[in-house]
């Protein structure tokens, strides 16, 4: 759904991490961390088969100094209408409150989370100054996994310049993460003496830890779930995808998930899918334009990922683990209408049969009832929902394995017209090109 703000929280600068900061390459070091470096990269190369290519810049730095960094990568990364579509989507969808700043947000978080740093961008690896010794070096097997992938794929270009959609960014993004967080797994065995192949139990436990918070990270903790599960998706679910890539390919699967990455979060989180290359579709969004004069300032998938955060928060998990799998494929445009620029939101879904298209039809009721304080249906039909919230006037309809929506209409003459052309003669469907 957003890929470039809380994206930079993907793909930018993201939990162990690898953002950095330029600095001065150090060929030797007193440090006994650093002295590690190159029995590290050694073990790592026996392990995936990438050969090194050339010595990894090195050094520290403390969290005043990561925090200025970050402030000033998100402001040369992300241009301010970027982030402002991302946090818009957000709130638009009802996934964050409506007073959130996800600038702000990003920053805290990534300072909190940090402990290690590969810059794509400047090819170097900062590791932080306050943890301890063996948490370092299990961290710096993470950090230099990428560093290797990055020698042999050129990360930067992977996952910000190759991705079609912002839901291919999280998969390419589950990539890198999942496979770093397996070899650090691996690393750990191989220096044991053990087979460096994680067990199934192993790859669980490292998991479900993202999913479990002993409360030191009250950032993190007080944050909307969508942002917390966006940060944490790539590293438990993108430890799940490469296992079961590895368990079917052996060693080419380090290569193979860079040359034939996965497509989307769906393709994630059922590595059948990937094995299978079923990509999501990409619905049409209704063929309704306001009067008004109106200016796209978003647009994007909704992909798998999206979907489930969305029926987690507003159906609980029990439905989001039913309903999620069953989804096709989810896109949607944001239009700023009229002199006061009011958002409206255009969102389709499509779903693998007619009953699951219902069945989602009636979960994203729910939805609308709970992220708007109001919500007054004035039509409550088989097929169709619509009415007046504190967001404007709103109209869903489900019509086969579709299910397509349109809120935050100022005008009811412009909610009646558009209620009236789904109702014209045969009722013809909602979702057509636009």
């Amino acid at each position: 759904m957003l890929r470039k703000s809380a994206g930079l929280l993907l793909l930018s600068v993201s939990i162990f991490l690898f953002c950095g900061a330029a600095a001065r390459h150090q060929t030797q070091t007193s440090d006994p961390v650093f002295q590690k470096l190159d029995s590290i990269v050694r073990t790592i190369s026996e392990i995936t088969g990438f050969e090194q290519k050339h010595a990894v810049p090195y050094g520290r730095m403390n969290h005043e100094q990561l925090r200025k960094f970050l402030a000033k990568r998100l402001k040369t990364t992300l241009r301010p209408e970027e982030l402002h579509a991302d946090e818009l989507s957000l709130k638009l969808f009802g996934l964050v409150p409506q007073d959130f700043d996800l600038k702000k947000s990003t920053v805290d978080l990534l300072t909190e989370q940090a402990a290690a740093f590969y810059d794509y961008q400047e090819k170097r690896l900062f590791i932080l100054d306050t943890s301890s010794l063996g948490e370092e070096e299990i961290t710096l097997a993470h950090e230099l996994s990428h560093a290797l992938a990055d020698q042999h794929f050129n990360m930067e270009k992977f996952m910000e310049e190759e991705p079609a959609n912002d839901d291919e960014n999280l998969a390419h993004s589950a990539v890198v993460e999942g496979q770093a967080t397996w070899l650090m797994m691996a690393y750990q065995l191989k220096k044991a003496g053990l087979t460096p192949a994680p067990t199934p139990e192993m790859v669980a436990q490292a998991a479900n830890n993202t999913e479990t918070s002993n409360g030191d990270y009250p950032v993190l903790d007080k944050s909307p779930i969508y942002i917390q599960r966006s940060l944490l998706f790539p590293y438990d679910e993108g430890t799940r995808f490469f296992d079961a890539v590895y368990r079917k390919l052996g060693q080419p699967a380090f290569a193979r998930v860079f040359t034939d990455p996965p497509a989307d979060s769906s393709q994630i989180m059922h590595p059948d899918r990937y094995f299978a290359h079923q990509r999501s579709t990409k619905p049409a969004l209704p063929a309704w334009k306001p009067k008004e004069k109106n200016k796209e300032a978003a647009s994007g998938t909704v992909g798998e990922f999206d979907l489930y955060m969305l029926l987690f928060q507003y159906g609980g998990k029990e439905e989001a683990e039913r309903m999620s799998p069953h989804l096709k494929g989810g896109d949607y445009k944001i239009l700023e209408v009229g002199a006061a620029k009011w958002p409206l939101l255009e969102y389709a879904s499509e779903w693998d049969t007619p009953d699951e298209a219902q069945a989602f039809f009636a979960a994203y009721q729910k939805v609308l009832r709970g992220k708007w304080k109001t919500c007054q249906p004035s039509v409550d039909l088989e097929s169709e929902f619509s009415g007046h919230s504190d967001n404007g006037y709103f109209t869903v309809r489900w019509n086969q394995t579709q299910v397509t929506s349109v809120e935050g209409i100022q005008s009811e003459e412009e909610w009646t017209r558009l209620v009236h052309q789904q109702a014209d003669g045969a009722r013809k469907p909602l979702g057509v090109n636009n």
